[in-house]
């Protein structure tokens, strides 16, 4: 079912049970419907605050929401108060001048800066050490600590070939990391 026990019901012995399924049809025709777009009243949060965010991570402690951004940076929300502030950068190359760009960091008109920026994509804590790794398109797969700063490269190659898109990645029990590289240009 789940041989690399990552899914919320790995681990679990399961055993199938044949049952008989009613046509699709006759069940559609009493499914509940959302004909009032209920989806369209919830309250938009962070507009004009983040660009460019596609993976949100909470800390061990429940801090966050983290997210990567389209300027190269990851970032932390800190509270009504203090609101997001810079928890780590990709590269050490990274110039505040071309990257920090502020409401122009939005994909459409940071695109050409990103491979000097870095663009983070994917995040995910490590449980135990409390460490974040990170999936960034450019900069393949990163790691930087608990307390956030210049994250440190962990692979740029796979089996001698270069990881060209690092997209998101999920990190295994065993300590195993998983992650996607979406371009094969």
């Amino acid at each position: 079912m789940d041989p690399f026990h990552m899914g919320p019901v790995g681990g679990h012995d399961f055993r199938p049970v044949k049952h008989d399924i009613a046509p699709y049809k006759q069940v559609m025709v009493n499914w509940p419907r959302d004909n009032q777009s209920r989806l369209g009243l919830g309250e938009l949060v962070f507009e004009d605050e983040v660009f460019g965010p596609e993976s949100l991570e909470f800390d061990n402690l429940g801090r966050g929401p983290y997210t990567g951004l389209a300027d190269g940076r990851v970032v932390r929300w800190m509270g009504e108060n203090v609101g997001w502030e810079t928890f780590a950068l990709v590269t050490r190359n990274w110039p505040e001048k071309l990257c920090a760009k502020g409401i122009d960091s939005t994909t459409s008109k940071q695109w050409k800066q990103e491979k000097k920026c870095g663009r983070p994509l994917g995040l995910r804590f490590h449980k135990e050490s409390g460490d974040l790794y990170i999936a960034d398109s450019y900069y393949g797969l990163l790691v930087v600590g608990p307390e956030g700063g210049l994250a440190r490269p962990l692979a740029t190659h796979v089996e001698g070939k270069p990881i060209l898109f690092a997209n998101d990645l999920d990190i295994h029990k065993n300590g195993s990391i998983f992650f996607t590289d979406t371009s094969k240009r």
